[in-house]
C-alpha cells in the first residue's frame, strides 16, 4: 500500500474529512489531497504529526507491503539537508551581525575614549589636517579646528617649541590618532582657518566644553 493510500484509509477509518486534517495540520485542504493521490509528499516534521495525528507509526507509513516508499525517503533527506543548511545559515548570519556589532561597539567605545590605537585602524575615519594653539613644549592639549565652520575635536600631542609669533599647531590626524605636528606662525595659516584656530591656548576642561569626542565613530 502506498502512502497516499494509507493516509487516506486511515482518515477515513476515523471520520476526518480533508478540510478537517488540514485545519489539525495548519496546511490547506488541497495540500492533504495531493498527499493522498501521491503527487506531493510531507516533510518530515509533517509525517510524524500525521502519523499522531492518524494514531499510525511511521515505519508502516513509510513501507508498503513489499518494498520501502523511496519517494518519500528521499524528500525525507531532502528536508533534512535543507534544514541543516538552513541552520548553518542562519548560525552564520547570526554570527556576521554580533560580530559587526561588536566592530561597531569597539569602534564607537575607542573614537568616544580617544583610543588613539583604535582610531588608527578605523575604516571610517579619514586623515585630516587640522590648526589649534599652543604655547607649551611637549604634551599639549589643545582644540584642533578641521575645518571653517570649526569642526573639530580636542587632542592630545607632543609638539615643538612655540615661540611668540610661531604659537600655533597644524596637526595631521585620524581621530584621537596624530600622525604629525610642525609649528607654525599666525601668516602661515589659510585665512578661512585663522578665525578657527584661535588665538589663545587653553587646556581641556570637561565641565565646560562636554565630552572630548562623541560616540560617532565616523567623519
Amino acid at each position: 500500500m502506498k502512502l497516499g493510500q494509507a493516509l487516506k484509509l486511515q482518515r477515513e477509518a476515523l471520520g476526518l474529512t480533508q478540510q478537517v486534517l488540514a485545519d489539525q495540520l495548519h496546511v490547506t485542504r488541497q495540500t492533504v489531497s495531493r498527499w493522498e493521490n501521491g503527487s506531493t509528499y510531507p516533510n518530515l516534521d509533517t509525517l510524524v504529526e500525521l502519523s499522531d495525528r492518524l494514531q499510525i507509526s511511521l515505519d508502516k507509513l513509510l513501507k508498503s507491503d513489499e518494498v520501502p516508499v523511496a519517494p518519500v525517503v528521499h524528500q525525507i533527506s531532502r528536508d533534512v539537508q535543507l534544514k541543516r543548511r538552513y541552520l548553518r545559515g542562519l548560525i552564520v548570519t547570526v554570527s556576521l551581525i554580533v560580530l559587526l556589532g561588536g566592530l561597531i561597539g569597539l569602534l564607537s567605545w575607542g573614537h568616544r575614549n580617544q583610543i588613539a590605537a583604535i582610531d588608527r585602524v578605523n575604516p571610517f575615519l579619514t586623515t585630516k589636517l587640522g590648526y589649534g594653539p599652543t604655547k607649551v613644549t611637549g604634551m599639549t592639549d589643545t582644540y584642533v579646528s578641521d575645518d571653517p565652520f570649526g569642526k573639530g575635536s580636542w587632542l592630545k600631542f607632543y609638539s615643538g617649541q612655540p615661540t611668540k609669533t610661531a604659537r600655533w599647531v597644524l596637526v595631521k590626524h585620524k581621530g584621537s590618532y596624530v600622525s604629525a605636528v610642525r609649528i607654525v606662525r599666525r601668516d602661515q595659516i589659510p585665512l578661512v582657518m585663522r578665525k578657527q584656530a584661535g588665538s589663545t591656548y587653553f587646556k581641556y576642561h570637561k565641565q565646560t566644553e562636554g565630552p572630548r569626542a562623541s560616540w560617532q565613530f565616523w567623519d
